[in-house]
């Protein structure tokens, strides 16, 4: 489904649903004492989380023999510019870090990010993961 296809009253349904679910997870709440905390429905939360992962997951390019099918907008846009690399320095081996300060999981890939790693780094970083 086409988000551009919803009528009006949809999407601001579907506005309504995606700042509910953004507010819940940016509370540090469960879901659950969150829901109960704003009268909402947990189970009209999983729905309206479901519904919004399925929208979002028509909106991506299909894959194809694991081949990533683009249209010709996307595909124009990527031979345009061509591939960068960004350079990232290693930590030194010496300092222990045993458990990350946040893991990132975008799409098939998975970042871990430790305390002390610098704004430069995490940009570094956004970037290459944003034109896999």
């Amino acid at each position: 489904m086409d988000l551009s296809s919803l009528t009006p009253d949809k999407q601001m349904k579907l506005q309504y649903w995606l700042d509910v679910i953004r507010q819940c997870r940016a509370s540090g709440l469960t879901n659950q004492i969150w829901c109960e905390q704003h009268d909402i429905s947990l189970k009209s939360y999983y729905y309206w989380l479901s519904k919004i992962r399925k929208l979002a997951l028509e909106e991506l390019p299909r894959k194809k023999n694991g081949i990533h099918m683009c249209t010709d907008q996307q595909s124009t846009a990527l031979t345009e510019s061509p591939a960068e690399f960004a350079e990232l320095s290693l930590p030194d081996r010496n300092i222990s870090r045993s458990t990350p300060a946040a893991i990132l999981h975008i799409g098939s890939i998975t970042v871990e990010l430790y305390e002390g790693t610098s704004a430069q780094m995490l940009e570094n970083i956004l970037k290459a993961v944003q034109s896999c």
